[in-house]
């Protein structure tokens, strides 16, 4: 059985509550990451190259806490790194004109719009060769979703794969937020985050020929916190409920594909652990436990046969 692992977009926060779904995935669902054919956007780029790494769901959890296991010591350092400024940030005017004129969506027009951003991605790109290497792992699929920074076009990254790519690059490219990280120069182009199209991309397996695909997706929610929260929270409801809609949409596209399809996303206790800045370190611990807890608690509400269909198990 042929199952794919779709990593969507997320941020720190977002990165947290996919460790903590994929631990319960392994120990509640018999389910083995490093064997799926692995699809990541922005940090689910991140997430998806450490498994196909096959660096161990729990040494992931025990670095995002802030502790550091022997499996994850090479990366010691990283985030006291992450925000270092490569100029001053004082970019004014579009970064991609280009993008801009040439957009076939509002995101990509307004990405266009938006000042070029001034925070390396070196730290990332080290993070990813300190653990992999410059090669890409043997033997499995493993595709990386960037956004063209003068076309505005999506572009998939990976083993054999035009243009070529370091694995580091093509997850430094996919984490290069708008605005705020600098693109990544990959073969005489710039590149930007994945989660310009689509937090999640989930209809690029839709000619896979996979059998089944679980896709974890921390942006998108029709959940609300008790209560409604704040104008942060609200708007950051509204955002999510639009990515659920896409996320919708392109799940019915691999439907239609005859391919069974599990998605996992925030319930109302995660949103409540996460808040609205899915950039905060400070809650990265309390959102693993929450998304390791909602999970476990998707996976009890689903059948035998339902479970059997996505190649988990009743664990």
């Amino acid at each position: 059985m042929r199952v794919g692992l779709a990593l969507g977009a997320g941020g720190v926060v977002g990165a947290a509550w996919m460790i903590g779904a994929l631990d319960a995935l392994e120990a509640r669902g018999g389910f083995e990451p490093a064997a799926a054919e692995l699809l990541g956007t922005s940090v689910g780029s991140l997430i998806a190259a450490m498994v196909a790494a096959e660096v161990p769901t729990a040494a992931m959890a025990a670095y995002a806490s802030g502790e550091q296991g022997a499996a994850l010591a090479a990366l010691d350092g990283h985030d006291a790194t992450a925000l270092r400024l490569t100029r001053l940030p004082l970019r004014l005017g579009p970064g991609s004109l280009r993008m801009a004129l040439a957009a076939r969506s509002r995101n990509t027009m307004l990405t266009g719009l938006l000042p070029r951003g001034v925070v390396s991605t070196e730290p990332v790109r080290r993070l990813v060769d300190a653990v992999i290497g410059e090669r890409w792992p043997g033997g499995r699929e493993l595709r990386i979703v960037v956004c063209d920074y003068a076309s505005g076009e999506r572009v998939q990254l990976g083993p054999a794969r035009e243009p070529a790519s370091t694995p580091g690059q093509a997850v430094a490219a996919s984490c290069a937020i708008p605005a705020f990280y600098e693109p990544m120069r990959i073969g005489g182009r710039l590149y930007v985050d994945g989660g310009v199209h689509s937090h999640s991309n989930l209809d690029l397996l839709a000619d896979s020929g996979l059998d089944a695909v679980i896709a974890l997706n921390p942006m998108s929610s029709t959940a609300w916190v008790a209560g409604g929260g704040g104008l942060r929270e609200r708007l950051a409801g509204v955002s999510r409920r639009r990515s659920a809609a896409q996320l919708a949409a392109e799940v019915a596209k691999l439907r239609e594909r005859g391919i069974q399809v599990l998605v996992l996303e925030p319930a109302f206790a995660d949103l409540a652990a996460m808040g609205p800045n899915m950039m905060a370190r400070d809650r990265r611990a309390d959102v693993i436990d929450a998304g390791r807890a909602s999970t476990e608690r998707a996976l009890r509400r689903l059948g035998r046969k339902r479970l059997r269909a996505v190649g988990l198990s009743a664990g």
